[in-house]
């Protein structure tokens, strides 16, 4: 005997066959289809009660439902038994925790009966699910067009150096934006184009003319050789000068004001 505040059965999650006790097979698949909706919204209810055991404990309950009475009362001792939890207190903390969602409406007919379960719509709980999981979708396509963004590399083309994805090169994300700035001013006659073999044959001795983008690493370790030569240079500056060069924006000029001020080792 259901108590009188029993929600009505339009609140029910799982829909009441016309004839009590005789479900037809349309309306069973019907029941089948609901009741593994609700499992999946159960089981992506980000609230921080629905733990592992609570949903696992929904799970075996929506599992126990009856098709032809939507009833399901599975002893404490039964629901411990079949999942493995070792306190009947745990499914009892993990009812509660349903009931509380909105999830479950649980009665007793005596202090001596078990429990018996009937699983509610909860639309609004529903809602917010959905618009969290939206937002996490949205939040994850974000994240991964950045990360492409600053795996782009630069390719060549008779006019200019052009932004390619189809092969992808790992850069520096804070280079890319054009975080780094000048650590000194250029200073005259510590460091001379000519006397860069890299530069004359790429650009000539144009300071303001980018070097041209190197084919791999091992080039581009190369060509930083040639620019550092007879530099002390921090490996961080190193890095940012090739950062720079992979992505087609280091010229002579930005390599001597990076470099500029430092003695040679």
């Amino acid at each position: 005997m259901k108590p009188r505040d029993t929600p009505p059965q339009h609140d029910w999650a799982l829909k009441f066959p016309k004839i009590e006790g005789k479900p037809t097979d349309e309306e069973r698949k019907v029941f089948t289809a609901a009741r593994l909706e609700l499992q999946s919204w159960i089981m992506r209810d980000f609230d921080k009660t629905m733990t592992t055991t609570v949903k696992a404990v929904a799970v075996f309950l929506l599992e126990s439902v009856n098709s032809e009475t939507l009833f399901c009362y599975p002893s404490y001792r039964t629901i411990c038994e079949t999942i493995s939890i070792g306190k009947e207190k745990t499914v009892q903390r993990a009812i509660a925790a349903l009931v509380a969602r909105g999830w479950l409406y649980a009665w007793r007919t005596s202090r001596t009966d078990t429990y018996n379960y009937l699983f509610l719509r909860n639309e609004e709980k529903v809602s917010q699910i959905a618009d969290y999981l939206t937002a996490k979708r949205d939040a994850r396509e974000e994240d991964r067009k950045r990360r492409d963004w600053t795996f782009l590399t630069t390719r060549e083309n008779d006019i200019r150096p052009q932004m390619s994805t189809r092969e992808r090169t790992k850069m520096s994300t804070k280079s890319f934006n054009g975080t780094h700035e000048v650590l000194s001013s250029i200073e005259s006659g510590e460091f001379s184009i000519e006397q860069n073999p890299y530069a004359v044959a790429s650009y000539g001795d144009g300071t303001n003319s980018p070097y041209e983008v190197p084919m791999d690493e091992n080039e581009a370790e190369n060509v930083l050789d040639q620019i550092c030569h007879g530099h002390a240079v921090h490996h961080l500056v190193r890095g940012t000068l090739k950062d720079f060069l992979l992505h087609g924006t280091l010229t002579p000029s930005r390599a001597l004001g990076l470099l500029g001020g430092r003695e040679a080792a």
